[in-house]
């Protein structure tokens, strides 16, 4: 069974003041104030779009334009992660200040180099994905049952 994730994750507070600029993006929270909005293939349709950001599958230029201004109140980043049958990756970059800060990079551990931009704790974890609870569903769209209202 795969796992895939394509989402902006920051502190969630942010997030939740930013959410509504589209009205398939939807806030689910996780461990120790982080968040994601999960890049459902709605969410990503809805955002207005020239071509898509190196080596990503949904970092289109909107997903980045709209991360650029969440940006400006607080550190946010886009991850993606792919992994079928023990093979695949991750990707991620971030974004502070309305511009890129970190990335973007491609590799085994991108995920968890966010996180410990975004200070989480392992708290007994084995990474900073688990964490959180990123292993918590294997597809984006699963995502949105934890959404907050």
């Amino acid at each position: 069974m795969g796992y895939y994730l394509e989402a902006i994750i920051g502190n969630q507070q942010t997030l939740a003041q930013c959410a509504s600029a589209f009205q398939h993006a939807r806030v689910v929270p996780l461990a120790q104030e982080i968040a994601i909005i999960p890049i459902t293939d709605d969410l990503f349709n809805e955002i207005p779009r020239s071509g898509l950001v190196e080596r990503f599958e949904k970092l289109s230029t909107g997903v980045e334009k709209w991360a650029q201004h969440i940006s400006k109140v607080a550190p946010v980043a886009y991850i993606e992660a792919e992994f079928f049958g023990g093979s695949g990756g991750q990707s991620a970059v971030m974004w502070s200040g309305g511009s890129r800060k970190f990335g973007p990079f491609h590799s085994e551990d991108a995920i968890n180099q966010i996180l410990r931009l975004f200070k989480v704790q392992l708290d007994g974890a084995h990474d900073e994905f688990d964490a959180v609870g990123l292993g918590r569903h294997r597809r984006t769209n699963r995502w949105i049952v934890d959404s907050a209202p």
